[in-house]
């Protein structure tokens, strides 16, 4: 404790010796001073202030950068005070003597003295492999052989067995290089398990180093050389040259490069690392590198889809060009090849590449986004079928792609298969036409100024079709020899080029020289961009900052939506506006539109009336089969309300509504548009196919069916028709099911309004006492009269024909568009082919939401059914009203039916009270079909026409 507590300002231990020391030093014996020394002879202390005079100084001949030095004699220990005063005299003597002692101090000899075996005590002698550093007295300045001693002298004291063996540094540093490599040597050995490499003897050390440090020094090194060894395993397993190019063959091939450039470099300087420091600095930027590189690789190997692999490879590129600025270019440019595969398959989808070979390669891809539902049919032929039918698969699109692109590339492709099977030589599917137009490949780009040279390359192409395809559509023939002008490729054409067709040899770990195939052969690989990349990295740190911030783009995400956009954007204009050409002028898609608003929306007048005589007048004649009686289809009807039998035959019902369709839509061709000569004399038949068919019912239907005073009793009639095969694009089996649903429930409405003006008949018949002011059967005739017309022109003029004529203005603005060649106009009113398709199925779920035949309104269609039913259950006691036998019976069960029937009307008008205003104007799928379709709802709600036909002064 005193000990520690001594000053360490004070001079009184300073006589003591280090504890450091090696050995111990005997203090020196006092130096007496001599008191009979002679006086200073003459010389240069003569003039001491003409000391620095040139002509009487000797000061300035002296060598100050002379490599020569002075050795000092150190005194023997047994020199008493006699010599030491015989030295002194002869230190003083006239130098020019020959028997005297050479004057140390004397300044003309500092000039002269020279000598080979001078030593030189400065840093060039650390180089001199011949010096010898002499033995120092303290352990701070013994080096690695002091280090070394201390270890074992610990050891041995202490009985400590971990101080190590010794091996040769060079050797030691030689395998611990090649284990940084991935390659095994005597000293490392590569744990398959673990995925690392480990020390072969657990006890070797090198002179200088404690046995933990150096353990700890060298695991940075030793995960190099594993993660070295796991991208060797990845490249082995993925072929870097197969037939046809994958995300996983071409990130195999990418890091084959990287590997081969750091094995290029890192070993042509491994003859100037002597020493454990430098092989790590050395090693330091290519472990960040190959670590990154086999995190990307592991989370890769845990993916079998290749959408999500390009998901995975991109986040961790987002995220280690942000922790390695240095290696950002590197890194982009790893992205942009992994993306390159599934780039070629959006390009052959969208129509970017020529010829249609690869349609059929793009669908049987496996990392293709679309799917066939034939696909044994399609192994078989090795051809896409006219009427294929292409699915959509959203888990095979990137994550840096948004669903709205994503479904925009599909549908441009679907599209464009509609105008290669229809019109071949239209330009957009035309190969040569493409050729010349030269259209922009998609590739990514990382900053501001490559993304506007897409845009500017996407709208040159742009420009240049749109010209063609006026010209088709105006059907100008093109002249001979005519060729677009042909545009610049730069230098993404050529990189991209590289991306796709460049090959590289495959790694293979030699055990007899522990270096790759590649590296032993080199190949055009040195020549790759990749390999370039590697090879920068050897700027300096502030050169490699300066380069990456001068880099101005957006994040790697935005960056690669904004490369694809603007080419992905003119080529579905193009394809859109040809396409809704097609179906507009060609296949006549208004017509056809028109044709389901007349039959199944019961729109045609003279259609409706002539159904429902058909089918509930009980004046026409009846076509059931009697014996000895010849059946007619003039005037005939199947007068459901007036007979017992019921369903009717096929047969009857076949003669009823025979010509019907037939001979109404040949006398309603004069309101809308007619149809050419050529398009009459090719078919033959209604549009579509337009017919009518009995509806496949389940057991439980079939028993309503059979019932002839159930309102489910004309539930198995529908309307058959099928689109053409260019129509599907709008017309699809789901709107198809919507007008079925809507056919069904206006036909039921169309009987009701039939039995109502029945009983307008009943109260003016013979025997009726409608007279009565307290007539119970003539206040359920008004009452059931007024709600059934009121529900009857609500759902006709505002449920069906509100909704439907402002479609019709959006037909009417395209088709307009279309006939002047306006393109921006064209996709300005109808967005795209798939917007348009939207638009038709949500004018069909309004419809369904506006007569309650929506999910949120399952309450108030069965209340409905409920009224219906009561209705109809009135309807033969008022026929019977004026018998007098059973007079009394019918009164007291029209009463029960007339209490049932108020109360299900209040509560149906109290429903429709309940409805907010701005909930019940229009269906949620209004938002889905954009902006520009989207109709100004007003603050009213549309029950609110209803509530205000059925209560206008609140009678209920």
């Amino acid at each position: 404790m005193e000990e520690d507590a001594i000053d360490p300002f004070s001079s009184e231990s300073l006589w003591q010796l280090s504890r450091f020391t090696l050995q111990s030093l005997q203090p020196l014996e006092p130096l007496p001073w001599a008191s009979d020394l002679s006086d200073p002879v003459e010389g240069p202390f003569q003039n001491p202030l003409k000391l620095f005079e040139k002509d009487d100084s000797t000061a300035f001949p002296l060598d100050l950068f002379a490599n020569d030095g002075f050795v000092l004699n150190p005194p023997s220990e047994t020199t008493d005070t006699s010599s030491e005063d015989q030295t002194t005299e002869a230190s003083v003597c006239d130098s020019d003597s020959p028997d005297t002692t050479e004057d140390l101090w004397s300044l003309a000899q500092i000039g002269e003295i020279s000598g080979s075996n001078v030593t030189l005590r400065s840093w060039e002698t650390c180089r001199d492999p011949s010096f010898r550093e002499p033995i120092s007295a303290y352990f701070s300045e013994s080096g690695a052989r002091g280090f070394d001693a201390a270890l074992a002298h610990q050891a041995t004291k202490s009985g400590l067995e971990d101080s190590g063996r010794l091996v040769r540094t060079d050797v030691f540093l030689r395998a611990l290089f090649q284990a940084g490599l991935g390659w095994e040597s005597m000293f490392f050995r590569y744990n398959g398990q673990q995925r690392t490499f480990e020390k072969q003897l657990r006890d070797i050390r090198i002179t200088g180093v404690s046995l933990p440090l150096l353990d700890g020094v060298i695991q940075p090194l030793l995960r190099c050389g594993g993660h070295m060894h796991r991208l060797r395993d990845f490249v082995r397993l993925n072929p870097i040259t197969p037939k046809k190019p994958s995300v996983m063959s071409t990130l195999a091939s990418a890091i084959a490069v990287v590997l081969y450039t750091l094995e290029r470099q890192l070993s042509s300087r491994s003859a100037q690392t002597v020493s454990l420091l430098q092989i790590m600095g050395l090693f330091q930027r290519p472990a960040e590198l190959v670590g990154a590189l086999a995190d990307m690789v592991g989370a890769a190997d845990k993916s079998l889809q290749e959408a999500h692999v390009i998901s995975i490879i991109l986040k961790k590129v987002d995220h280690f060009s942000q922790v390695l600025p240095w290696a950002a270019a590197l890194l982009y440019e790893l992205v942009a090849r992994v993306i390159a595969p599934w780039l070629s398959i959006v390009e052959a989808w969208i129509g970017l590449c020529e010829g249609t070979s690869a349609m059929a390669e793009v669908i049987t891809d496996r990392a293709s986004f679309v799917e066939v539902e034939e696909q044994q049919d399609l192994a078989k032929s090795k051809a896409v079928p006219k009427n294929a039918v292409y699915n959509f698969r959203p888990d095979m699109i990137p994550s840096f792609i948004p669903a709205e692109q994503a479904l925009q590339m599909f549908e441009s492709g679907r599209s464009l298969r509609l105008l290669k099977w229809s019109h071949p030589d239209h330009p957009i599917a035309n190969p040569r036409v493409l050729k010349n137009a030269l259209p922009p490949k998609l590739h990514c780009a990382m900053t501001w100024i490559d993304i506007e040279r897409i845009q500017s390359r996407a709208l040159d192409y742009e420009r240049k079709l749109r010209a063609e395809i006026q010209r088709f559509n105006r059907g100008d023939p093109a002249a001979d020899g005519e060729e677009l002008e042909p545009m610049v490729h730069d230098s993404f054409e050529e990189q991209k080029k590289a991306i796709v067709h460049n090959t590289f040899e495959m790694f293979e770990i030699d055990d007899e020289q522990q270096i790759t195939d590649a590296l032993a052969r080199p190949s055009s690989v040195e020549k790759d961009s990749l390999s370039k990349l590697v090879d920068s990295e050897e700027e300096t740190t502030s050169q490699q900052l300066e380069r990456h911030n001068t880099r101005f783009g957006p994040e790697l995400p935005s960056a690669l939506y904004l490369s694809l956009a603007p080419v992905l954007s003119s080529q579905a204009l193009l394809i859109d506006f040809s396409c809704l050409h097609l179906l507009f002028k060609e296949h006549k898609l208004r017509i056809h539109l028109t044709v389901q608003w007349r039959f199944h929306l019961l729109g045609d007048g003279s259609f409706a009336s002539l159904l429902s005589h058909s089918l509930f007048d009980p004046e026409m004649e009846s076509g059931e089969r009697k014996a000895g009686v010849v059946r007619s289809s003039v005037h005939t009807g199947l007068r459901l309300g007036s007979r017992d039998t019921w369903p009717p035959a096929s047969s009857e019902l076949r003669l009823v509504l025979i010509g019907l369709l037939n001979e109404c839509h040949a006398e309603g061709t004069g309101d809308v548009e007619i149809l050419d000569s050529m398009h009459l004399k090719r078919e033959k038949q209604l549009p579509g196919g337009l017919s009518f068919a009995i509806r496949e019912l389940t057991a439980e239907e079939i028993i309503k069916v059979k019932n002839p005073n159930a309102i489910e009793a004309l539930d198995f009639l529908r309307l058959q028709y099928k689109p053409p095969d260019a129509l599907d694009a709008v017309i699809t089996p789901r709107s198809l099911n919507r007008y079925d649903r809507l056919f069904k429930h206006l036909l039921r409405l169309l009987r009701m309004v039939s039995v109502v003006k029945g009983l307008v008949r009943d109260s003016t018949a013979r025997g009726s006492l409608s007279g009565t002011t307290r007539n119970l059967f003539q206040k359920f005739r008004i009452d059931a009269q007024h709600f059934v017309l009121a529900f009857s022109d609500y759902s006709f003029h505002v449920g069906v024909g509100s909704n439907w004529q402002r479609f019709q203005d959006i037909l009417t603005r395209i088709e307009a568009c279309l006939d002047c060649g306006d393109i921006d106009g064209t996709i300005e009113a109808a967005q795209s082919v798939p917007r348009l398709r939207d638009y038709h199925e949500d004018v069909l779920d309004q419809i369904l939401f506006a007569l309650f035949l929506s999910r949120r309104h399952i309450q108030a269609a069965k209340l409905l059914e409920e009224i219906f039913g009561t209705v109809l259950a009135f309807a033969p006691l008022s026929r019977l009203e004026g018998s007098s036998g059973i007079r009394h019976e019918n009164e007291a069960s029209a009463a029960q039916l007339y209490i049932l029937f108020r109360k299900q009307v209040a509560a149906f008008v109290g429903y429709l009270r309940t409805l907010d205003g701005g909930k019940a104007a229009s269906s949620k799928s209004y938002v889905r079909s954009g902006s520009a379709f989207a109709a100004s709802v007003a603050p009213t709600s549309i029950f609110e026409h209803l509530l205000a036909r059925l209560d206008v002064k609140q009678y209920y």
